[in-house]
C-alpha cells in the first residue's frame, strides 16, 4: 500500500525559478506541500496556456483588479471547484472563501477546503498576486 507522501507525489520545487541543493541536484517537494504547489500552479495558469492541456487552469490573473463583487467571487469559486476537482489527489472541494488580508486590504487570500488522498478535510491558503505561497 502506498504511503500518503507517495500518493500525493513528488515534483521539483518551483517558486519563480528552480533551486539547487548543495549537492547540485534540483530541490524536490513531496506530499501535501507538493499538492499545494500543483494546485497553486493550476490556479495561476490561464486556460489555453498549455497546448497539450487547453482546459487546464483557473486563470486567476484574469480576476486581478476586477471589481470584487459577489458575482465575480461566484464565477471564480465555480472555476476553482471545477479545476481543483480534476486533480486525482483531490476527492472533494468542499468550500472556498475569498478575502482580503486585514493588514493589507489590497492582498487577496483564497482559502480552499479540500479532502485530499490520505487526509481528512484540510484548508489550503493561496495568495496568487505576487505574494509568497
Amino acid at each position: 500500500m502506498a504511503t500518503v507522501e507517495e500518493a500525493l507525489l513528488t515534483d521539483l520545487i518551483h517558486r519563480a525559478d528552480f533551486k539547487a541543493t548543495p549537492a547540485g541536484d534540483l530541490e524536490i517537494v513531496s506530499g501535501l506541500l507538493n499538492l499545494k504547489q500543483a494546485l497553486f500552479h493550476r490556479l495561476i495558469t490561464s486556460p489555453g496556456a498549455l497546448v497539450h492541456r487547453p482546459d487546464y487552469g483557473v486563470g486567476i490573473k484574469n480576476y486581478q483588479n476586477a471589481t470584487n463583487t459577489l458575482d465575480t467571487q461566484r464565477k471564480l469559486a465555480t472555476t476553482i471547484v471545477e479545476q481543483f476537482s480534476r486533480d486525482p489527489r483531490i476527492s472533494e472541494v468542499s468550500g472556498i472563501r475569498i478575502t482580503n488580508e486585514d493588514s493589507n486590504p489590497s492582498r487577496v487570500v483564497i482559502y480552499v477546503r479540500v479532502k485530499a488522498v490520505g487526509y481528512d478535510e484540510i484548508t489550503l491558503d493561496f495568495k496568487p498576486f505576487g505574494e509568497d505561497n
